[in-house]
């Protein structure tokens, strides 16, 4: 596997804006606090072939999800800023062109309002829906 450079976009409740489930496209994800309010995502490498991941943190209310990195999607990333329904947003357009489910909407919905460590990853994998786990460094 190549060497990836790491970029840590922020800790925080994984939310989905509303038009990403209503169109399908499920391409963009933010983080959100506590309270339901958008967190400032860190600098993310624009325009770079990556993969986006996710890692669940402990959390407060008694549910516990194993601590594995998991792959949200795989393609070029991209940025948004802040929408009527969350805030600033990030996301892989896929290298196949495809119009929906740019991201993995089963990962994606297993991980919402969840704590998670959302990550961007250079040079990452190939993107195999069959294998969505992220082995950690």
């Amino acid at each position: 596997m190549d060497r990836s450079a790491s970029h840590d976009l922020g800790e925080g409740f994984l939310a989905l804006p509303a038009f990403e489930r209503s169109t399908g496209r499920w391409g963009t994800v933010y983080l959100a606090d506590a309270d339901g309010e958008p967190i400032a995502l860190r600098r993310a490498p624009k325009g770079a072939p990556a993969a986006l991941t996710a890692t669940p943190l402990p959390d407060t209310d008694g549910i516990e999800l194993p601590l594995k990195r998991e792959l949200l999607g795989a393609g070029m990333v991209f940025t948004e800023p802040a929408t009527a329904s969350g805030g600033p947003v990030v996301g892989v357009r896929p290298p196949d062109g495809r119009a929906t489910d740019w991201l993995f909407p089963s990962t994606v919905g297993r991980l919402l309002q969840r704590r998670v460590r959302l990550e961007v990853h250079e040079a990452a994998p190939a993107a195999d829906a069959s294998s969505q786990e992220v082995a950690p460094r």
